[in-house]
C-alpha cells in the first residue's frame, strides 16, 4: 500500500482493536484535534516508538516565481517538522 487515508486508517483501526467504525473516526478526529492545538500553542508532541512533532520557525527569504522568473519574498513563518524516532527508521529499513 503505497498511500493510506484517513478513511483507510479509521477500518483498519476498527480491524485491529474491535471498535465500531464510528468510533475508531472519533479516536482518530480527537487525536488529530490535540495534536493541532498542542502545535497551534508552540509546543512540541512525543509519541514514544513513533516520532516528534515540532513547530519550527522559518525565516523570511527571497524565492523565485519559476513560470515567471520574478523575484519574491516568502514572509517569516512557522512550520510543522517531524522527526521519526528509532523505532520507526528500524521499522522503515
Amino acid at each position: 500500500m503505497k498511500k493510506m487515508t484517513k478513511q483507510q486508517l479509521v477500518e483498519e483501526i476498527s480491524e485491529r482493536t474491535g471498535l465500531r467504525r464510528s468510533e475508531a473516526k472519533k479516536a482518530i478526529e480527537g487525536a488529530m484535534e490535540i495534536i493541532t492545538q498542542a502545535l497551534a500553542a508552540g509546543g512540541n508532541v512525543y509519541l514514544r516508538g513513533f516520532g516528534t512533532f515540532a513547530v519550527r520557525n522559518v525565516k523570511e527569504k527571497q524565492a523565485r516565481i519559476v513560470a515567471t522568473g520574478e523575484k519574491c519574498i516568502v514572509p517569516a513563518h512557522r512550520a510543522v517538522s517531524f522527526k521519526p524516532s528509532s523505532e520507526l527508521k528500524n521499522a522503515l529499513k
